[in-house]
């Protein structure tokens, strides 16, 4: 195994994620506008892909269109809100003692993907952020992991891409990058990882086989806690 010189992580239901409160909003909302009656058990496949590719394939497997369902969603969508609604996975506290250069590849905006980090107390410890657009293509194209490796001046085998969906996996696997699955919750998915995980944690015991030197010293666990998830709280409503 060549020697992990840097991660990659998705954000959305990797580092971060959503209230159940938001996403049932946020899917009443776009209902209403489309006539379909959405629970949270829609929403909740939808934010995670469950038992599907994309995020459009849900949708599709809904018969609504995607493009329709997105242009009521983006309406509705307001970042404070969201921002409110985010909390930080209290496994997700043990990156900041990672030496290690970490970057981000994301659907969600830039700006949104800083503001949401900024929020949660860990902008900080990544860079770069590469956010999905129509220029650097999508996820599972390799592009936005091929580009985010380019930024951090190492080779695709040299990094390792940590996410929640079908679609981190193949656009990891496209890009000739490990693939790491974190699976908190027990979901099954149609595709085979280079490693699956239940927490971020645990991503020590991938990449310090590879010689990498992981902890920063003057770092521990227990004071990331006490700046970070005191301010913020449980992961639960």
């Amino acid at each position: 195994m060549s020697e992990i010189k840097g991660l990659i992580f998705d954000l959305d239901g990797t580092i971060i994620d959503n209230y159940d409160r938001y996403l049932e909003h946020m899917l009443t909302c776009v209902g209403n506008d489309l006539g379909f009656c959405f629970t949270l058990g829609h929403a909740k496949d939808l934010w995670y892909s469950i038992g599907a590719e994309s995020r459009d394939a849900v949708i599709h497997s809904w018969g609504v269109d995607p493009d329709t369902f997105w242009t009521a969603f983006n309406k509705h969508e307001c970042l404070e809100r969201k921002i409110e609604n985010t909390y930080l996975y209290k496994d997700a506290l043990y990156l900041a003692s990672l030496k290690i250069p970490k970057g981000i590849v994301t659907h969600t905006s830039l700006e949104h993907t800083s503001k949401l980090l900024d929020y949660v107390g860990m902008r900080e410890h990544f860079h770069p952020i590469v956010a999905c657009t129509e220029e650097t293509g999508f996820k599972p194209s390799p592009l936005p992991l091929i580009y985010c490796v380019m930024e951090m001046k190492i080779k695709p085998e040299e990094a390792v891409y940590i996410g929640d969906t079908w679609s981190d996996m193949m656009a990891a696997r496209n890009a000739g990058i490990k693939s790491v699955y974190v699976n908190r919750f027990n979901r099954p998915i149609d595709f085979v990882p280079d490693y699956e995980i239940d927490s971020l944690e645990k991503i020590a015991e991938i990449i310090g086989a590879s010689g990498t030197e992981l902890l920063t010293p003057t770092i521990t666990k227990s004071n990331i806690f006490t700046t970070v998830a005191r301010r913020h709280g449980d992961n639960g409503e």
